[in-house]
């Protein structure tokens, strides 16, 4: 039996239905995937329990509706490529039926739908009702496109090395992206977290941080502040920050700062930090309650996975969560992109709009590549 790599065997997992999550962690060049024998997820409520998790974790950007929290168990967890008897495996594990999705097919939103709506948020902020709000719209590409799925993954890979890479298929969820922003990691006893907000298209002026204007530079300023508040309310001691400075992202450039501090500090407390923490400013707004309630009454989509974050949780000991950016949900006809960009009171709509055609580049491109 020919042994196959991890990304080889994606194609297997779907055109089985498996329940699976196959992701590449930045700056790394293996393949990991974790594949679920049965197709029935654990769902769950709260992070109460974070630290007894060991899979793939999905948590949408606000809880209810049809996107539960939930996670891929590792019935079968592989790195680089598949031994014998993991192989053997893999073939064992029965076809699975395919669930149709409950949830809705995203309404696209027209360029002055979106402009009528940042006119408004910047209405709203000029008001001193919000300091900040990141609304979000989506594009629908018509097409099936699930066969090209492992394609679409491996060129993902290639085009952006510094984000994570990942493609997970759980009952009638079938997501793929790559984001370039942590939520949270543990690296030899440190924790990390980022302040992650501005958005450029990348060019050598742009990875100068002087070329960045007063408007993104608060943009990005409005999420630090926000992570420090939260860091404190944990009593959290010897924090070490560094930024912000310019970070590449495939064909974008965004503004970052770094923060780090000792996991022994938030061991037992990972669930109820990560609820303080998600959703940042830098995909919901400020303040957070208001700009949820917001966001909720003049989006036309539901966000689902977009905005929320994802990532392997207990497995070689680590945990690595991104926020789902650069994404896309897959459906059966369609594949609805979502993006979204931070408003400020300097913000101007058209520029804002150019904003999130830019961050569509890094899917739409692989996308046609694979179709030409």
């Amino acid at each position: 039996m020919k042994t196959i790599t991890v990304e080889e065997s994606i194609k297997i997992c779907l055109d089985k239905n498996l329940t699976f999550a196959a992701y590449r962690l930045p700056n790394e060049s293996d393949t990991e995937i974790v594949i679920q024998a049965g197709n029935k997820i654990k769902i769950f409520e709260t992070l109460s329990d974070f630290n007894k998790l060991k899979g793939f974790l999905v948590v949408p950007f606000a809880l209810g509706g049809n996107s539960p929290s939930f996670l891929i168990k590792p019935d079968l967890y592989i790195t680089k490529s598949f031994s014998k008897a993991e192989m053997e495996k893999l073939y064992s594990l029965q076809q699975q039926p395919i669930l149709s999705d409950s949830t809705h097919t995203p309404e696209e939103v027209s360029h002055d739908e979106y402009i009528a709506q940042l006119a408004l948020i910047i209405n709203k902020v000029h008001q001193g009702i919000f300091e900040k709000v990141v609304p979000s719209r989506t594009k629908i590409i018509r097409g099936s496109f699930v066969s090209d799925m492992t394609e679409i993954f491996s060129k993902l890979c290639h085009s952006n090395p510094n984000d994570f890479v990942y493609i997970f298929n759980a009952g009638p969820h079938l997501w793929i992206g790559a984001t370039p922003e942590p939520l949270l990691k543990s690296q030899n006893g440190t924790m990390h977290t980022v302040s992650l907000a501005g958005t450029r298209a990348l060019t050598e002026r742009n990875l100068n941080i002087g070329a960045w204007n007063s408007k993104e530079r608060l943009e990005q300023e409005y999420v630090t502040r926000y992570i420090n508040k939260v860091l404190s309310k944990f009593n959290l001691k010897n924090i070490v920050q560094e930024g912000p400075y310019t970070k590449k992202s495939g064909n974008l450039v965004h503004l970052r700062t770094d923060f780090s501090f000792s996991s022994k500090e938030i061991k037992n407390n990972l669930g109820v930090f990560l609820n303080e923490l998600h959703p940042t400013p830098a995909v919901c707004g400020m303040p957070r309650k208001d700009s949820l309630e917001l966001l909720k009454n003049i989006e036309k989509h539901q966000r689902e996975y977009y905005s929320g974050f994802l990532g392997p949780v207990g497995l070689k000991d680590t945990l690595s969560l991104f926020v789902n950016l650069r994404c896309m949900k897959v459906l059966e006809e369609s594949l609805a992109l979502f993006v979204g960009g931070g408003i400020t009171a300097d913000s101007i709509p058209e520029d804002e709009w150019l904003e999130t055609e830019i961050k569509a580049e890094t899917l739409l491109s692989v996308i046609q590549q694979i179709k030409t």
